[in-house]
């Protein structure tokens, strides 16, 4: 026990040696590695669709999830609980508002394809550009517009509606207009979340505060949603159970990853690694799902990408 406390201990003093040494490529390794974890867990999420309903995952994840953080919490003696009015106020919001995104995003893999669900999943600076302009007064250039303007078309081609497209080979158990709701609905309440950050950060809150409420709120009405719904039983597996772990460590290490990324380095430079994420999900998709990738989500893909870069750079 003592040698893994000081083995511990040296790969702490040497990680902490790295970042203070090499703080812009310490940013990008920590932002690679948690879109890595993002993938694995909606991997994870496709996996359980159709034995599992959105609200099952979401509440089993929300709950794992929330041990993780409390005992990263205890052991590093990080407070989580503000008592500060309008602090609450906002980690509150910012609790809401991210377990509505949880539950659109995952509902989105539900019924899509994993590539095109990551690909919907981060139009989030679209969404972001023009809240900015809205709640913080940032400026909306002509440029942003027209980048704005690009991805949506990219957004079309992956959404493939039907009275533009033929869809003749697209399975029953995927619904792309649908999933591409959700997944817009999701990206937009990621950027939501986002402006909250925003006006949380001049008060110095932790990420792990921030995701303590984010837990405890989406447990909270997750659990009332399933105690109201009586069609889908929720049967514990084995399989459910080394899933969902899987799932809830991966997204628990993604985001704070994310969160130490975001800390070390411009967000200009850190927003665009998430597009690993989504050629991750094509090789998945391609290489272990043995799904059908259109081009049209691939061309669509790379317009929405351009266009998110475009916007944030």
């Amino acid at each position: 026990m003592k040698n893994f406390d000081k083995f511990c201990f040296k790969l702490s003093d040497t990680f902490q040696y790295f970042e203070e040494n090499h703080k812009k490529k310490t940013a990008i390794l920590c932002a690679v590695a948690s879109q890595i974890f993002f993938t694995v867990m909606y991997l994870c999420v496709t996996l359980l669709k159709g034995e599992y309903s959105s609200m099952q995952i979401i509440n089993m994840r929300m709950i794992t999830g929330f041990i993780f953080n409390t005992l990263y919490c205890q052991a590093n003696k990080i407070e989580v609980y503000s008592d500060q009015p309008k602090v609450f106020k906002l980690l509150s919001l910012r609790g809401l508002l991210g377990g509505l995104n949880m539950s659109f995003v995952f509902t989105c893999f539900t019924l899509m394809t994993i590539s095109d669900g990551s690909i919907l999943v981060n139009t989030s600076p679209i969404w972001t550009n023009f809240l900015a302009a809205i709640f913080l007064g940032e400026h909306l250039s002509k440029k942003a517009v027209g980048f704005c303007m690009l991805s949506f078309i990219g957004i079309i081609l992956v959404c493939r509606p039907a009275f533009l497209f033929q869809q003749t080979s697209i399975t029953v158990e995927n619904n792309q207009f649908l999933g591409t709701i959700y997944g817009l609905a999701g990206s937009f309440f990621v950027s939501l979340v986002a402006i909250i950050i925003r006006k949380l950060s001049k008060y110095n809150c932790n990420g792990a505060m921030h995701m303590q409420y984010h837990y405890f709120i989406s447990i909270f009405f997750t659990s009332i949603i399933l105690l109201t719904d009586s069609e889908r039983p929720f049967v514990i597996t084995f399989k459910f159970c080394y899933t969902m772990l899987i799932l809830s460590f991966s997204g628990f290490v993604a985001q704070l990853l994310q969160s130490k990324a975001l800390s070390l380095e411009k967000a200009s430079i850190i927003s665009p690694m998430k597009y690993l994420q989504v050629l991750l999900s094509f090789l998945i998709d391609i290489l272990v799902l043995k799904s059908e990738v259109f081009m049209t989500s691939i061309v669509g893909a790379c317009l929405i990408i351009l266009g998110s870069v475009g916007i944030v750079i």
